[in-house]
């Protein structure tokens, strides 16, 4: 049976525009044409329209549907999962947007709309955050950047020598992202860890056990244990108490000071009675160059470092309420960077919307790249990186 453009339309409830857009897009191309020149569909044409506006009711691009249909089940599998978790973390954002505005709406007329815009700016904040590291793609772009460090000692191994980790120890790692840490760091580790490892993003996490089957099969003698869960630092809980170290690394400056406070409150009750906490932290000047670069040529441009309130710089104001400070150490480390390339994709990472700016304006900006380079083709950038070491 064959049915015009308009019959097929009205046969699955669509407009006929619908139906010639999806050929447009190369999604939905006719069977044949009639003499007139008409468009004609079969029944397949019937199939592959209903899985399109299915996809579509999905929330899938147009670009994602082409994929999908092109490949075969197995990669539609792992589309519709990915497409769950994004539906679950959309859950989830409406259901704090109703705690927000619930939360607001008993405040006095003057304070109300500042409040509610205040709460929502927030909350879009945090959701740009879990974008941006949905997987560890973004993450690897600003990890590659730091092989052009001039450290003596490189981050990893610096940190290392400042946690004090001995045998035996039980350790909390929240935000634990791609489970990098670990990895650099596994053959330099005592043995018989217990290594509970957290993070909100499934993406994170997926990566992390990758990383820790890694591990454990190249270093079976250390008996490592490791356990893995999804955890949300802003409202985080945790059912196994005892640690004798919490670490939470590039994490804090995410999020709001009533978060961190609850989550202060939450560390010092997992603590062993001589348990200690550390948490990794940026300085107000951290790769100033990089943003005075996005800023200078894209002065409307937002992204979260220009949103944080906690830096390295005054967070012992702030630990001190909670913990006995011990030590809030920087590390000497600058970069000098040769790839204009890796410049760029670094930038690039920031947000979605610094991401399709600079590479609209591709050509231009890596020109402005360049300007920043020495004579001998290097990018000088400051770094300010460091860990603040607390005991309960």
């Amino acid at each position: 049976m064959r049915y015009t453009a308009g019959e097929l339309a009205k046969k699955l409830g669509v407009s006929a525009r619908t139906v010639r857009f999806y050929d447009e897009k190369k999604l939905l191309h006719p069977c044949e044409y009639s003499e007139s020149g008409y468009r004609l569909y079969d029944e397949d044409s019937v199939v592959r329209l209903q899985k399109i506006l299915m996809l579509k009711y999905m929330d899938f691009s147009l670009e994602q549907i082409a994929n999908m249909m092109q490949n075969d089940s197995s990669d539609l599998q792992k589309s519709l999962k990915e497409q769950e978790e994004l539906l679950l973390d959309k859950r989830e954002h409406i259901t704090r947007l109703i705690a927000a505005i619930r939360k607001t709406k008993d405040s006095a007329e003057e304070e109300f709309w500042p409040n509610l815009r205040h709460v929502i700016e927030l909350t879009r904040d945090r959701e740009e955050v879990i974008t941006q590291y949905k997987n560890d793609d973004n993450l690897n772009k600003r990890i590659s950047i730091h092989e052009y460090s001039t450290a003596e000692v490189e981050w990893f191994h610096w940190l290392l020598e400042k946690e004090n980790i001995s045998e035996g120890m039980k350790i909390l790692d929240i935000g634990c992202g791609n489970g990098l840490l670990w990895k650099r760091l596994a053959g330099l580790l005592p043995d018989n860890l217990e290594i509970h490892m957290v993070d909100y993003s499934d993406g994170m996490l997926a990566s992390a056990r990758e990383t820790v089957a890694e591990i454990l099969a190249k270093y079976p003698e250390k008996n490592f244990s490791f356990v893995i869960d999804k955890r949300d630092a802003t409202d985080f809980s945790y059912p196994t108490a005892g640690f004798d170290l919490i670490m939470v690394n590039h994490v804090l400056f995410y999020l709001e000071k009533e978060s961190r406070i609850k989550l202060y409150k939450q560390i010092k009750s997992l603590l062993a009675k001589n348990g200690r906490f550390t948490c990794t932290l940026l300085g107000e000047k951290h790769m100033q160059e990089i943003h005075n670069l996005v800023t200078d040529n894209y002065p409307g441009m937002k992204f979260p470092f220009l949103n944080f309130d906690f830096f390295l710089d005054n967070c012992k104001n702030e630990l001190q309420n909670y913990f006995r400070v011990l030590d809030v150490e920087e590390h000497k480390n600058d970069l000098m960077v040769p790839d204009d390339e890796m410049i760029f994709n670094y930038i690039s990472s920031f947000s979605e919307e610094c991401k399709a700016a600079v590479t609209r304006d591709r050509e231009e900006f890596m020109e402005k790249i360049h300007e920043q380079m020495d004579y001998e083709g290097y990018m000088y950038i400051h770094k300010s990186t460091g860990v603040a070491i607390c005991a309960a």
